[in-house]
């Protein structure tokens, strides 16, 4: 129960963490460590905060969930929160190249991972 407890609080601050740095307009908050000068390293936080965003909703879903999660549904729900945070990070930071190109890598991987999860739910057969 304390273990649990600990997931819980962590995935909680991580959430935390990743909403404010990704919603706020200004990089710089009291759960960043860094300060964040220049808009190479905004875009670059920004991004990661989804990331964070990704584990604390995993981690709060592992603690009260009893059912096994599929590594494809694990993958696809962190891809999707680095979408969300790369959105944010277009709308506060602006639009580079290189932002641009990670944006466009990650919807094609999340749209593969989006695929292959429904083709093999499909070929699973249910008649054992």
């Amino acid at each position: 129960m304390i273990i649990r407890g600990v997931i819980l609080s962590v995935s909680i601050i991580w959430l935390i963490t990743g909403f404010v740095t990704c919603l706020t307009p200004g990089v710089n908050n009291i759960f960043l460590p860094v300060e964040v000068t220049n808009q190479d390293q905004a875009i670059l936080i920004r991004s990661i905060s989804g990331i964070f965003i990704g584990l604390g909703y995993l981690s709060t879903r592992f603690v009260f969930s009893s059912s096994r999660v599929q590594i494809g549904n694990v993958l696809l729900s962190i891809c999707s929160c680095a979408i969300f945070s790369k959105i944010c990070s277009f709308i506060y930071d602006g639009i580079t190249t290189h932002s641009l190109l990670v944006f466009s890598i990650l919807v094609v991987y999340g749209l593969g991972l989006y695929y292959l999860q429904k083709k093999r739910k499909n070929e699973i057969d249910y008649n054992l």
